[in-house]
């Protein structure tokens, strides 16, 4: 596939580890040697986007559709967004060219998010017919 996709934060872990012998955590997207500082400040630009869009989700669509997901994840006490260098919890912030913004108290999004650039997958459509 061209480009790049990337899993953050909550997984399963690798595809070929059977589901059976998988453990939930906080999954790893960097495939480059970074400092830590620079995945910090990467993962904080992750979680502030996606929580400015899962804020956008909340504010846009009917209760009716989001309100299961968020019991069903409450329930289960399932951790709003993090990652392995950002602690669970409320809240995050963004730089904005000379800018600084602080959403100290909105709950961030889900625990799991796919990033991409430039990624595509093909799909192949078979048509079976009958011989008669």
């Amino acid at each position: 596939h061209p480009g790049h996709m990337a899993q953050v934060a909550l997984t399963l872990g690798a595809r070929h580890i059977p589901a059976s012998d998988r453990e939930v955590g906080w999954g790893v997207s960097y495939y480059k040697k970074l400092s830590n500082e620079v995945k910090i400040s990467h993962d904080e630009d992750v979680i502030a986007a996606s929580g400015i869009f899962w804020s956008m989700i909340m504010s846009t669509m009917p209760a009716e559709v989001t309100r299961p997901m968020v019991e069903i994840l409450s329930d289960q006490k399932v951790p709003h967004m993090a990652t392995r260098w950002i602690a669970p919890g409320k809240g995050f912030h963004l730089q904005l060219e000379d800018r600084h913004y602080v959403f100290p108290n909105v709950n961030r999004s889900p625990p799991e998010l796919f990033l991409t650039k430039g990624y595509s997958a093909y799909v192949i459509i078979f048509t079976l017919t009958a011989l008669v």
